[in-house]
């Protein structure tokens, strides 16, 4: 994109794992507060994949107590210092308020949705005073969300993940940039996921050129690399 650069920016371990449960080891929790300040410091704008943020989610709301939307689907975004945008398809996360509480920083939830989602769940996240943009039919369009972004004043996104999200930004080359936080501990085991993920690869590989290279605190490593 011409007008808003993408920095995919993840947390990995040195055998490419994204870092899940590290935080004993006090180099890692080191690693793990540069990956956040260099995310706030960068960009007001980040996002994640559903699976990410299901945790968060209340699993007791029901839809029934809510009535649908009518008229045609309109994006309904909240201005505001940070955002955190939440890439939802359907509307599966029923985050219980408008903010995320994440390394120390607030940023206003903002649900990516696509017109298939069930219009009792706008009117859900209207009650919660919860921003969301419509982006797309059945699925995700991803350079529509860009534009619409750029067109409330940010120019820069945070990709964070997970794997498929980011494999869907790199499968339409939308990615300019690649920052790894890499910590020094190894997770070892098979089923841990890297950080880019899918069962079709027909759009890989792709290729970057080293831009940094920096040894920072606590043995921690960060490489930054870009398309160009």
């Amino acid at each position: 994109m011409d007008s808003i650069k993408v920095i995919c920016h993840m947390y990995t371990t040195i055998d490419g794992k994204i870092v899940t449960d590290l935080n004993s080891y006090p180099d890692c929790l080191e690693a793990g507060e540069i990956y956040d300040n260099f995310t706030f410091n960068t960009s007001n704008a980040w996002g994640c994949g559903r699976e990410t943020f299901q945790y968060l989610s209340d699993k007791s709301v029901d839809l029934n107590d809510y009535k649908p939307q009518e008229g045609p689907l309109k994006d309904h975004f909240i201005k505001d210092e940070r955002y955190c945008f939440a890439f939802d398809r359907k509307g599966k996360l029923f985050f219980n308020g408008p903010y995320n509480d994440y390394g120390g920083k607030k940023s206003r939830f903002v649900s990516v949705l696509t017109e298939n989602v069930d219009r009792r769940f706008l009117t859900y996240l209207e009650s919660k005073n919860i921003a969301y943009l419509i982006c797309g039919k059945t699925d995700l369009d991803l350079p529509l969300f860009l534009k619409k972004i750029n067109s409330y004043g940010i120019n820069i996104f945070m990709l964070c993940g997970g794997p498929q999200l980011n494999a869907l930004f790199f499968e339409q080359d939308l990615v300019d940039e690649i920052s790894l936080v890499i910590c020094p501990g190894i997770q070892g085991g098979r089923k841990e996921l890297t950080f880019v993920g899918t069962e079709n690869v027909s759009k890989f590989p792709k290729f970057f050129k080293i831009k940094e290279a920096n040894i920072l605190d606590g043995d921690t490593v960060q490489l930054i690399y870009s398309k160009d």
